[in-house]
């Protein structure tokens, strides 16, 4: 908008013209905080899933390399694990970030002897209905003597 003083022309904003400015401004701030946000969660989630992947598949390879006497102390009842922030197995749920339990079943005939389902749960020490839970399945075969 211009204003004529005198034989001056000036250039100026109106308070009309100044407050929707403001506002498309903070507008466009707030829903730049909210994608940062969701972008966290996000992230957060991917580390979690693939935490919880990678420990799945070592607990797969250990089982797979036992020898038949050892595997047995694992089948059929396998006993949870606990595991810390670095992926180190810890004694109890206290210090622990992520559970991990596996149970056997038969696998279909002519394709292996087992299945193992594994399941992680994070955090290891919430309750059921705030955890993430992710889920793994591979087949096995029990080591031959």
């Amino acid at each position: 908008m211009k204003r004529k003083i005198g034989r001056q022309i000036q250039a100026a904003f109106s308070v009309v013209e100044t407050v929707i400015a403001i506002g498309i401004v903070s507008f466009s701030v707030l829903a730049t905080i909210g994608l940062l946000s969701i972008g966290g969660d996000t992230a957060k989630r991917a580390k979690d899933e693939s935490a919880a992947a990678r420990l799945a598949e070592n607990e797969f390879e250990h089982l797979r390399s036992l020898t038949s006497a050892s595997f047995s102390s694992y089948y059929p009842s396998y006993s949870p694990k606990y595991y810390d922030s670095n992926f180190t197995e810890v004694a109890n749920a206290t210090n622990a970030i992520y559970q991990l339990n596996i149970a056997f079943t038969a696998a279909p005939t002519g394709t292996a002897d087992l299945v193992a389902n594994a399941e992680v749960r994070c955090p290891a020490q919430a309750a059921a209905a705030n955890q993430n839970v992710y889920l793994f399945t591979t087949l096995m075969n029990i080591p031959s003597p």
